[in-house]
């Protein structure tokens, strides 16, 4: 549509006007400069407890409330004692994958990225260790298949909330909620009675995202007392755990599999990062929190994945106020719809685009690519707020796997990455199976 319509063209949701645009100077305006006409996304009419308070639903003043009292859970500090969490995950993940590269030597990279990422949002938003984490038997996957990649996804009836979003109160718990969410809800909830008893520090987000939000206060009368009770605490905290697996389970899981897979097809690539991985831990001496602080060289191959395999193929913002850029009028209730894929792969903002090519994240790169033409994790201060999570998570990840093994093309593994049919809200890629090999 891009390719045939332009930059910018108008399209419906059934009666919902939507504003498709590749624009970089109208995606500047509706996401940065003019946000306070754009605050919110798509409304849905979700009355359903738990989903209601998630940040990617809740809107206006309760949205700032909430994401101003869930922002310091992602500060460096609190993103460094995590890490902990996460380099533990990646030296058991070198382990499964030791036995994989001597029996098989070769990976089915989506379904043993899964496990590692579940792995990590386990231990980090939820303090659980748990065995067996992509074993025959293992709830926890099986759950998040449901959750993930439900068979609604593949039908029409995906289309319900963004034609007919009101509903989404009446059909929706049947289609779009289903049981396995509340596998993880009941154990969040559990969780969090668990901790109000307990004096024991986890430093995981659902003990770090308690204390936020307990002492976000409004003032009363000149007092400051405060915003919530501690019964909306505890539904806010499970909302926005709940939305720290939804966020981070499958996307990470996808950007790590293109990785391996963009990486096996560009071995030139792979074995500059492996050089400068090892030159990094000679100084340090293992993969962790301080190594990747400094370390350019990820951040541009983590970047170039993104850009040619962005997980979330659009992003959306709702007009609130009407306003007008360059003669185009976008009233109140239009959507503004960024898909990230047309943006990314546009020739005016990113030479050579099909050419997996880190080195154009350089800053001294003739061609700097504008900031506003890359939204993996949106943009504005709507993004992602895990956004730098997911990064620290990505580069450990990564850092650790290419030191120890060599990812190679096998006769399984496609010339272009393939993902599945459907409306999703996450690209999944299918047949992403590589080769792997331990350096040792």
């Amino acid at each position: 549509m891009t390719a045939k319509y332009g930059k910018t063209f108008g399209y419906f949701d059934g009666t919902l006007p939507n504003l498709f645009t590749t624009d970089i100077n109208l995606i500047k305006s509706v996401f940065v400069k003019d946000f306070d006409h754009f605050v919110n996304r798509r409304s849905f009419e979700v009355k359903r407890k738990v989903f209601r308070k998630m940040l990617s639903i809740i809107q206006d003043k309760e949205w700032k409330d909430v994401r101003s009292s869930v922002t310091p859970v992602f500060t460096t500090g609190k993103i460094k004692l995590m890490s902990k969490m996460i380099t533990e995950c990646a030296n058991r993940l070198v382990i499964k994958f030791q036995t994989i590269a001597e029996t098989e030597g070769k990976l089915d990279a989506k379904m043993q990225f899964s496990a590692f990422t579940m792995d990590v949002i386990a231990r980090s938003a939820f303090g659980m260790t748990i065995d067996n984490l992509g074993g025959k038997d293992d709830p926890f996957m099986t759950k998040a298949k449901g959750v993930f990649n439900p068979p609604a996804n593949k039908s029409a009836l995906i289309m319900i909330p963004f034609v007919f979003p009101k509903l989404l109160a009446y059909a929706g718990d049947r289609i779009f909620f289903p049981k396995a969410f509340y596998f993880f809800i009941d154990i969040l909830e559990d969780l969090i009675k668990q901790r109000s008893n307990s004096t024991e520090k986890y430093n995981d987000f659902v003990e770090v995202a308690t204390e936020a939000i307990m002492e976000h206060t409004k003032t009363v009368n000149g007092k400051q007392v405060p915003i919530w009770n501690r019964e909306e605490v505890d539904e806010i905290v499970t909302s926005q755990s709940m939305l720290f697996l939804l966020a981070g389970f499958d996307t990470t899981a996808t950007t790590l599999t293109n990785s391996a897979f963009l990486l096996a097809r560009n071995p030139e690539v792979q074995e500059r990062l492996y050089e400068q991985v090892v030159r990094k831990h000679e100084k340090i001496g293992e993969v962790n929190h301080e190594m990747i602080l400094d370390f350019p060289y990820v951040d541009h191959v983590i970047h170039e994945v993104l850009r040619m395999y962005p997980p979330v193929p659009r992003v959306e913002r709702a007009c609130n106020k009407e306003v007008t850029y360059n003669g185009i009028h976008i009233k109140k209730g239009v959507v503004v719809t960024v898909p990230t894929f047309p943006l990314h792969y546009d020739e005016e903002y990113y030479p050579d685009p099909y050419r997996f090519n880190p080195d154009r994240w350089d800053p001294e790169s003739e061609i700097k690519p504008s900031p506003y033409v890359f939204m993996p994790f949106g943009m504005g201060p709507r993004n992602c707020v895990g956004m730098r999570f997911a990064m620290e998570e990505m580069k450990i990840a990564l850092c650790t796997l290419v030191k120890n093994f060599r990812f190679f093309p096998v006769a399984e593994t496609p010339e272009e990455m393939q993902f599945e049919d459907g409306f999703l809200g996450v690209v999944q890629p299918i047949h992403a199976t590589v080769g792997i090999e331990s350096r040792s």
